[in-house]
């Protein structure tokens, strides 16, 4: 697992995020494999989490039809770098909530 996909599992564990670390998706073909897909945020099927826009630059508009998101987000400077949890609850409140159930209070509150 690397740094990047071990932060969103640690993550996941933390706040009760719905993760699929790695996840594969069959797209025009071929077989993408993305590190993380954060569900339940984002767009209808969740959002792709990748740490190079490479590996999803030229299947995006194809991605955003089948009902993903996607974010390009930097490698963690350290294996075990500290989260910045407001940063995070930021970042989770502007993507949106999509699944379908009602949001987690600490993203409808604004509180972790």
């Amino acid at each position: 697992m690397s740094p990047f996909q071990q932060l969103w599992s640690d993550r996941a564990s933390r706040y009760g995020l719905s993760v699929a670390i790695p996840f594969s998706l069959s797209l025009d073909g071929e077989t993408l494999g993305i590190p993380v897909l954060l569900r339940e945020f984002g767009a209808r099927n969740g959002i792709l989490l990748v740490t190079d826009y490479a590996q999803i630059g030229p299947y995006a508009d194809r991605l955003v039809e089948r009902g993903y998101g996607y974010s390009c987000l930097s490698e963690p400077s350290e294996p075990h770098e500290e989260d910045d949890d407001a940063t995070l609850l930021d970042m989770l409140r502007d993507w949106g909530w999509s699944g379908d159930s009602a949001p987690p209070p600490w993203l409808r509150d604004g509180a972790a």
